[in-house]
């Protein structure tokens, strides 16, 4: 009896119905710029957070975040969070010791974030 399965000595093809046009090669257009940040703790003379707060974006601009990590009274001093970007590690630290000659300067930490393009 003949086998139930019918072989093909020949390879079958499958082609599309339409031919594709060839494509130029994909240019990922990039939607986000990548932009320095600065991460740096900051302790100031002071028993409040205000004129630590007025120091601090004198020196560094308005293109900054800070936040109050510790109050002491008894020692008088501030300890500031301080986010700053599109600056190097090496000008806010430079920015600071000029412009903070009574300043402490903390851990520090240095890397990049995306942020979207402006068209």
């Amino acid at each position: 009896m003949p086998p139930s399965v019918a072989t093909s000595d020949h390879p079958i093809t499958r082609t599309s119905r339409t031919q594709r046009a060839p494509q130029a090669p994909h240019m990922a257009r990039r939607t986000h710029i990548v932009v320095p940040l600065v991460i740096i703790d900051v302790t100031v003379p002071g028993r409040s957070s205000a004129d630590g707060r007025r120091a601090l974006h004198a020196a560094l601009g308005d293109d900054l975040r800070l936040y109050v990590v510790t109050i002491d009274q008894q020692r008088e001093r501030v300890t500031f969070r301080v986010e700053v970007t599109s600056r190097t590690l090496e000008d806010v630290i430079g920015l600071l010791t000029v412009k903070l000659d009574r300043a402490t300067l903390g851990r520090a930490q240095s890397t990049v974030i995306r942020r979207p393009r402006d068209y």
